[in-house]
């Protein structure tokens, strides 16, 4: 008597697991969709999950997938792939940014009316009104004023004549 090992390939698939895999051969978006949400996963591995997840993902069904992979960071907490498929499907996060104050503007507005001349065929940066720094290259003037010179609140310009 010899005993063969089996691969994932060969071995038995639960019925539930070999429909699926089937509605996405087929591209059957709906049967999938139906199966894919009425499976009790916690009777499955994460791996299991994982691959509806894919399957999912590869028929174009991105909020199913995201709700798969909730649902399985919820069931397989401790599963690296899960989690991270959870992370990657997240839905985006809008984060804004204020737009420079108008008081600020204003100021350097009036710095450039008041000195500009002085800097000719120079790069200018200010900021609020106040001058961070001038140098006769833009990268010559980065190198002076810094990251911190680098913010949306500065304007950086090259005066000319």
């Amino acid at each position: 008597m010899s005993f063969q090992s089996l691969s994932v390939e060969d071995s038995p698939q639960p019925p539930e697991l070999h429909t699926l895999e089937q509605a996405a051969t087929q591209t059957d978006r709906q049967a999938f969709a139906l199966l894919a949400t009425t499976i009790d996963w916690s009777a499955y591995c994460a791996t299991d999950l994982t691959r509806a997840i894919d399957l999912a993902l590869a028929l174009d069904m991105v909020p199913l997938a995201r709700g798969l992979a909730q649902k399985g960071s919820k069931i397989f907490p401790e599963d690296k792939c899960l989690q991270q498929a959870m992370a990657v499907l997240a839905p985006p996060v809008v984060r804004g940014t204020r737009p420079a104050q108008s008081l600020h503007l204003t100021a350097s507005q009036r710095w450039f009316k008041e000195h500009a001349s002085q800097y000719t065929r120079q790069w200018v940066a200010v900021r609020g009104g106040t001058l961070l720094g001038s140098a006769s290259t833009l990268q010559e003037l980065h190198e002076r004023i810094g990251v911190e010179g680098q913010i949306a609140s500065t304007i950086v310009v090259k005066v000319l004549p």
